[in-house]
């Protein structure tokens, strides 16, 4: 089985979504949406979230899940036995960006947990009181190669797990002959479809995270994505409207749109071609050169550069309107009716179908206007 993605029941907006192993027809597929005007930055948090730091996802097969990460996409394999894998790019210092936690053989791809840095432990010690205050429940919790780890789940089903210190060791920025596939240098983001983008933009507001870019409903305040940043550049979370909580993607940056083209030759090479989920293009919103793959477990992965810096406080958010296609590809052909139906479920957590249907514009609809 592969990661799951939801079809309707017909039971209303709240209604579960069921899983099958089947791509759903698109007009089953809603994506949802909010009013709500744009959300003052927060400034004055007595904690402070670094940066995106690390995905725990679990695998069938290690050895399998091994060869697509390290000879096809290039990272670094830090630690792999019977039970656990974990790889990091080419600049990270801590052990691991991605874990891979042994499932079995029957089991489904699923997502553990969603992993940021906090800058120090009385960080991490602020921030349990400021959820406890909230009426949110949090722990601290032992991790493997991490040192004070608090998890929560936020208020759209994701679970979460901050850290501010993990096993150092020294990276390969200079060790170029070590340098292969795409050249990955860093984990830059994650994607997250919610069927609630209010309550996961106001929430991840409140944590101090900056809009960089979102899409609206032409002319009104009906948002149905945001990028969400901590660090220097657009995003280190995206939450997209859809079926969810559900990881749409992880994202890792490399320098060079060369190297974004070398690693789909590399995957070629190793016969992973058919891994590509979706063909190279340029994403209007943050500008990314990219490719996506999937993974042995159906994992969506995505190969990019080219985003750009939000520093500034007085840098306003980027709009794009939802009728504006060159959003989600300046050049290219649409993503196909997959990427936007499926996505790996969060262990344990329902998935809740969206609010608002707004169906994309697919591959199969471009090439069945383009045959006409």
């Amino acid at each position: 089985m592969g990661p799951c993605f939801s079809v309707f029941t017909n039971k209303g907006k709240n209604a579960r979504l069921r899983r099958q192993n089947r791509t759903a027809d698109n007009d089953q597929i809603a994506m949802a949406g909010c009013t709500m005007p744009l959300l003052t930055p927060k400034t004055d948090m007595p904690f402070n979230i670094t940066r995106i730091s690390h995905v725990v996802l679990t695998s069938r097969d290690l050895d399998a899940t091994r060869h697509f990460y390290e000879a096809g996409l290039g990272l670094e394999v830090t630690f792999h036995d019977r039970e656990r894998l974990t790889l990091r790019a080419i600049e990270e210092q801590g052990m691991f960006s991605l874990m891979f936690e042994k499932v079995p053989d029957d089991s489904e791809g699923t997502c553990r947990r969603v992993g940021y840095r906090m800058f120090t432990d009385d960080d991490l010690k602020r921030a349990h009181d400021w959820f406890r205050e909230r009426g949110i429940e949090a722990r601290f919790v032992d991790r493997p190669f991490q040192g004070l780890t608090l998890q929560m789940t936020d208020p759209v089903g994701v679970p979460v797990e901050f850290c501010a210190s993990m096993d150092q060791s020294q990276n390969r920025m200079r060790r170029f002959h070590t340098h292969a596939g795409a050249r990955l240098v860093y984990l830059d983001h994650v994607q997250i479809a919610t069927h609630d983008i209010q309550s996961a933009y106001a929430f991840y507001n409140d944590l101090g995270f900056r809009l960089a870019e979102y899409t609206a409903t032409d002319g009104t305040d009906e948002i149905w994505g945001v990028w969400l940043k901590r660090k220097n550049n657009t995003q280190d979370v995206v939450f997209a409207n859809g079926a969810g909580p559900r990881l749409h993607h992880v994202a890792f940056h490399t320098p060079e749109i060369a190297n974004v083209v070398h690693g789909a030759d590399v995957m070629s090479s190793l016969g992973l071609a058919g891994t590509m989920d979706r063909a190279p293009g340029r994403h209007g919103i943050g500008n990314a050169f990219f490719i996506y793959y999937r993974d042995p477990d159906g994992h969506r992965v995505e190969t990019f550069t080219s985003h750009y810096n939000v520093i500034d406080i007085d840098h306003e958010p980027t709009r794009w309107d939802l009728s504006d296609l060159r959003r989600s590809q300046l050049w290219g052909f649409p993503a196909p009716r997959k990427w936007f139906n499926e996505a790996t479920c969060f262990e344990g957590m329902p998935v809740n179908a969206p609010m608002l249907d707004a169906p994309p514009v697919t591959l199969e609809d471009f090439l069945e206007g383009w045959s006409t």
